[in-house]
């Protein structure tokens, strides 16, 4: 969501969210480095990622990027993978009224990667007009890493396919701790996953709730379609 990124300035949140979103980073971090992977992250701590956007907003921003990431339908070929997140907070509640997490899968040949597939997960409270309550969207959008030096030429496919920037499929609610436990589950060994599993949902209470009210009433419309995450 555009805004003047000037204007931000780092906050402190609660201890508790604090704490459990750098637990969050960093069991994520451990198990890449159990895969003898490589997450390169921003040289700001998580913990001063979060940043004041008015006098009732403060949102958490961060950027990863995987690189040689594990998939086991590429072979020899390689896989880099870049998320950028931003979660949006309603205070001094703290509620979780936004979540967008953006991902671009490369395939890397030397030094340039060829993007393969961009999508972005999302979620805003109250709904968006024609839009899923939570979604995820292919598109064709690379994406800026905030924060982070990258050493390779990034391009868009040569012919992209015109139709899947139209496709908006309904999720769960896929916020960037889900994402990051998605990564983990999808691409790690279940050895490695077992043991982040287990850092990871001992933090899992500290981290921001969704704002349900939005869907709550929904479902409980009659004139709705039924799926709750629809519109």
């Amino acid at each position: 969501m555009p805004r003047n990124r000037m204007a931000a300035k780092t906050m402190k949140a609660p201890t508790d969210l604090g704490s459990a979103y750098e637990s969050c980073v960093r069991a994520f971090e451990q198990a890449v480095e159990d895969a003898n992977g490589v997450a390169i992250l921003p040289a700001r701590p998580v913990l001063n990622s979060f940043e004041s956007t008015g006098a009732t907003t403060a949102e958490f921003r961060l950027s990863l990027w995987l690189k040689n990431w594990p998939h086991r339908k590429l072979g020899n070929k390689r896989l880099d993978i870049f998320i950028r997140a931003l979660e949006r907070f309603e205070v001094p509640s703290w509620d979780l009224i936004q979540s967008t997490v953006y991902a671009n899968y490369f395939i890397v040949t030397g030094v340039e990667g060829r993007l393969a597939q961009s999508l972005h997960y999302d979620f805003v409270a109250g709904g968006q007009p024609c839009h899923p309550l939570f979604h995820v969207q292919l598109t064709h959008q690379l994406i800026d890493v905030e924060g982070i030096e990258v050493d390779i030429e990034l391009k868009l496919q040569d012919e992209p396919s015109l139709c899947c920037v139209t496709t908006r499929i309904p999720t769960s609610d896929m916020t960037l701790a889900s994402v990051l436990y998605c990564l983990v589950a999808d691409h790690l060994s279940e050895g490695i996953f077992r043991e982040f599993e287990k850092r990871f949902l001992s933090i899992q209470d500290r981290l921001p709730r969704l704002r349900y009210a939005p869907l709550k009433d929904r479902i409980a419309r009659s004139g709705h379609f039924k799926s709750c995450h629809w519109f």
